[in-house]
């Protein structure tokens, strides 16, 4: 079975509803506080390791539980989330 990394950044404000929506659906995720990005504003790194025919299922609950945003200093859009999908050699549940 192929394994696989999710890697999503995600805004602040999103990134608990994500994890409590991940381990609802048995998927187990780390979350990691970031800053960066053009607004320099807070977010998070959420790391999901998973078996290849699961990766639709993360990135759907990814979906359903960010949103984007308008900055009013900035007054431009700041997207929901980026979302990486990397290939794993090998993963263990220790």
């Amino acid at each position: 079975m192929s394994r696989k990394l999710v890697l999503a950044i995600v805004q602040d404000q999103d990134a608990s509803r994500v994890v409590d929506a991940l381990v609802a659906d048995n998927l187990g995720a780390t979350r990691i506080n970031t800053h960066g990005g053009f607004l320099k504003r807070g977010n998070a790194t959420l790391l999901v390791g998973v078996d290849a025919d699961e990766v639709d299922r993360v990135i759907q609950i990814i979906d359903e539980n960010c949103q984007a945003r308008v900055s009013t200093e900035e007054g431009v859009t700041v997207s929901a989330g980026t979302v990486f999908v990397l290939g794993v050699a090998e993963f263990l549940r220790l």
